[in-house]
């Protein structure tokens, strides 16, 4: 892949069209490692696994000895270090763990799935724009030997005097390994391949970064008695390699084409409570009007015993006129309020009921603001009780 490199694009088309010059100049080129992908919704956020995100690197493996502590039985199935990394994190445990996918739509996806506000050069403040960074290496299987040590590195306590030598003990390395390979080993990074046990991972085409994160204080004397530390790291330069942004403004518009591809909430993730999120999000798209508020039917009063008539509270249309035009002067704003002004006062005893005087005020004052008019709340209660007193 050629070296750093941004772009933005406006609709899904575009974007696919990138990602597909990406792989077809891989192959030209005859490079035979695998596209990974990962979606950011913010673009100015760094790139960090969440045990480092929440700062709970230095109790890493406390916290990971504690979970499976609590359920051994969900860990009896895992076949190495790095499924029970796999399986902690999809429960919610904070890992060293960064989610890729193999799949340019999933990641354009997380893209686009939220947004926060941010504040741009000129102080206006607005969504955030998404980011899909692409990146390429060759594929480990969770029980290749570098997978396995990183993974191991995890649940392994450094108690500020643990040296190179020590560590290579606690792993159980037993093997020769040259102090400076030992080393790039703990200071690099590795794409790994997960076992689809999961149907979150096979939905997602998942896929992992994982990273050891450890400094080396060197020893010149015996580099084997230098002594080893985690550390937090972003991994900027492991993923960062190429990125397409996302405006915020076509997020929105890129999910729901998305949506036609089968891309969407319901299909990435199995569990109820996103399959329920996203029926709501399309549920929303099916609004055409707001429902009108509650009103309590009450029959009208009768006056009368034998002769039966229903009491009808009107007022003249010449009194709304004058009222309105009173308090304002621009007549297409007269207009509306007179308009909602006729349609409440049809309800029955509607001067005398609370939810339709409300109704009344809200709608007024609505019309008000939409209008620029100054102190519409005020207004809006003046209109409302003069009505009410010329009845």
């Amino acid at each position: 892949m050629r070296n750093k490199e941004t772009i933005i694009v406006n609709s899904l088309s575009e974007y696919t069209s990138e990602v597909t010059a990406i792989r077809e100049r891989m192959l030209q080129e005859g490079e035979s490692e695998t596209l990974f992908f990962r979606g950011q919704c913010n673009s100015v956020w760094d790139i960090r696994p969440s045990i480092f995100r929440e700062s709970l690197v230095s109790v890493e493996s406390r916290i990971i000895k504690t979970a499976k502590s609590r359920v051994p039985l969900e860990f009896r199935e895992c076949t190495s270090p790095f499924e029970e990394l796999t399986k902690l994190q999809h429960y919610g445990l904070p890992t060293r763990l960064l989610d890729l996918t193999r799949n340019p739509l999933v990641a354009l996806y997380f893209a686009c799935c939220s947004s926060e506000k941010v504040v741009d050069d000129e102080g206006v403040e607005k969504g955030s724009d998404g980011v899909v960074y692409i990146c390429s290496g060759y594929e480990e299987s969770t029980d290749s030997f570098n997978s396995t040590i990183l993974a191991k590195i995890a649940q392994i306590d450094f108690d500020g005097e643990t040296t190179l030598k020590l560590l290579k003990e606690k792993l159980g390395l037993t093997e020769e390994l040259p102090a400076e390979a030992f080393i790039k080993i703990l200071q690099g990074s590795a794409f790994v391949m997960p076992s689809y046990n999961n149907s979150r991972i096979i939905r997602q085409s998942g896929a992992f970064l994982i990273t050891g994160s450890i400094n080396i204080c060197q020893d010149d004397g015996d580099i084997w008695n230098s002594v080893v530390s985690k550390c937090v790291r972003n991994l900027n330069e492991a993923i960062d390699v190429k990125r397409i942004i996302i405006p915020n403004e076509i997020k929105e518009e890129i999910l729901d084409e998305l949506d036609l591809f089968n891309i969407n909430e319901s299909s990435l993730f199995p569990e109820l409570e996103h399959q329920m999120s996203h029926v709501k999000r399309v549920g929303s798209k099916w609004v055409m009007e707001d429902c009108s508020p509650f009103i309590k039917y009450e029959p009208r009063r009768l006056v009368g015993v034998s002769d039966v008539v229903q009491k009808e509270v009107a007022v003249d249309e010449t009194v709304i006129d004058a009222i309105v035009s009173s308090k304002m002067a621009d007549e297409a704003t007269r207009s509306q309020v007179k308009s909602v002004i006729k349609e409440v006062i049809t309800y029955p005893d509607w001067n005398i009921k609370e939810s339709t005087r409300n109704e009344l005020l809200r709608n007024i004052k609505r019309i008000l603001v939409q209008n620029a008019i100054t102190d519409p709340g005020m207004l809006a209660q003046a209109i409302v009780k003069e009505l009410i007193h010329n009845i």
